[in-house]
């Protein structure tokens, strides 16, 4: 009555109806496994048209949950009658091609919960419509998409190839990186099924939750950090050096600073946070300028009468720090760490930390997350931490004769997994980092 058969690389079910016709179905992006419960269902569908009987729930209910191309398919071969429209506003609604849909989303600078769109969150959208262009035709219809499509373009970023750079080390995509765009992917399906432009989310199968890894974490020592600051061409460049190693500040955030934000007096800095803005309360927050000031009175000496804004090399509009960074880097003899700007600001939360400049909920407030988050993608352990608690007291276990032998630890020139966490950096500090005022 049917069967399965592989057609190219596509399974397809042939069947013969009651009139003795043969059709055929084609199971696009399908596994065997998929493909044997369609066939299943086919099999029952088929054997109910022909003894004119009603289908199991069973059934029923898996043709009411189908995916919008499959149920096309099963109804141009007669298996099932095309959905009554249930009213006439959404029998008028235009479906919208792929690219216009998430040129107008993009455009609306919206998020699913109604606040406003930051800058960062704009940026990660608009690079998430190139990737599902690239994938799809962007002319394709919104409603044709399904959990196939879903599928599909998740295996199509896990073997997008891309160049092996300090980024991207392995030629492929992250995994949180993935599964960024996939959250992205859920974000604008989501808006399309609320504004009743597609019955369900093709993308609801696919895991979105970032996951905690320590790939490419490495604490960047102080010394080294002085080094580069030694060889940045200019007074903004040695502060915006110092803002992401020595306040913990995000990338971009040095950008959007004017001299209005320096509280000299009281000790701190204000930063606008264009990344939790749309949080209550969470828009502005304060970091000490401890380590930081001498490098804001040098830039302060060097600017020009009349400026406002501390960074004027750089708008916040521009994203392109990474380059000239590098070159910094290189310039100053050490090796590119990875994950440049992020590893800066979390080698400074793990400074504070291990340093105890203040309580964890405090620390992780000047950083502008929460303690969780502190927990989970911040904080690290390094072998440094054993040794800083082996020498800070007397042992109280049993004295032997003799002194252990110790060996050394690695230089830190290389920024390999056996040596990302060499690096103490508590005595980084207290020992080799210059005295700021």
């Amino acid at each position: 009555m049917a069967s399965l058969s592989k057609d190219g690389k596509t399974w397809r079910i042939r069947f013969v109806d009651g009139d003795g016709k043969r059709h055929g179905i084609r199971l696009p992006g399908l596994k065997k496994s998929e493909a044997d419960v369609v066939l299943s269902r086919v099999k029952e569908v088929v054997a109910a048209k022909i003894s004119n009987q009603g289908l199991e729930t069973v059934t029923a209910t898996w043709l009411a949950g189908v995916d919008t191309r499959l149920r096309k398919r099963l109804e141009s071969v007669g298996l099932v009658n095309p959905p009554e429209p249930q009213n006439d506003v959404v029998a008028s609604k235009q479906v919208p091609a792929l690219k216009d849909f998430l040129e107008r989303f993009i455009a609306r600078q919206t998020t699913s919960k109604g606040h406003p769109a930051g800058r960062e969150t704009l940026n990660k959208w608009r690079g998430t419509k190139d990737l599902l262009l690239e994938c799809f035709d962007g002319n394709r219809m919104l409603d044709s998409f399904d959990l196939a499509d879903g599928r599909a373009f998740r295996e199509w970023m896990e073997q997008r190839k891309l160049e092996k750079t300090v980024r991207t080390p392995t030629g492929r995509m992250a995994e949180n990186s993935m599964r960024q765009r996939i959250a992205n992917c859920k974000t604008f399906f989501s808006y399309a099924v609320d504004e009743e432009l597609v019955t369900a989310n093709p993308f609801r199968n696919q895991f979105a939750s970032i996951v905690s890894t320590d790939d490419g974490k490495v604490i960047v020592p102080a010394e080294v950090v002085d080094k580069v600051i030694e060889t940045a061409p200019n007074a903004q460049w040695r502060l915006l050096i110092a803002l992401w190693r020595y306040a913990g500040l995000r990338k971009m955030e040095p950008l959007e600073l004017t001299w209005g934000d320096v509280l000299w007096s009281e000790g701190k800095l204000r930063v606008t946070a264009s990344k939790t803005r749309h949080h209550k309360g969470k828009d502005v927050r304060y970091v000490p300028i401890r380590d930081i000031e001498h490098y804001l009175r040098e830039a302060y000496d060097a600017a020009a009468p009349g400026d406002v804004r501390i960074i004027t090399g750089y708008r916040v509009s521009m994203s392109n720090l990474h380059k000239p960074m590098v070159k910094i880097i290189e310039k100053a003899g050490q090796q590119v760490w990875p994950n440049l700007f992020k590893n800066l600001r979390m080698s400074c939360e793990n400074d504070w930390l291990t340093k105890k400049e203040a309580p964890a909920h405090v620390i992780a407030a000047w950083m502008g997350h929460s303690v969780d988050v502190q927990n989970s993608h911040y904080a690290m352990v390094s072998d440094g931490h054993f040794e800083a608690f082996n020498e800070s007291g007397p042992f109280r276990g049993p004295v032997e004769s003799g002194n252990a032998s110790q060996s050394d630890a690695p230089n830190g020139s290389e920024w390999s997994n056996s040596q990302r966490n060499a690096s103490d950096p508590a005595k980084t500090l207290s020992k080799n980092a210059p005295t700021r005022t």
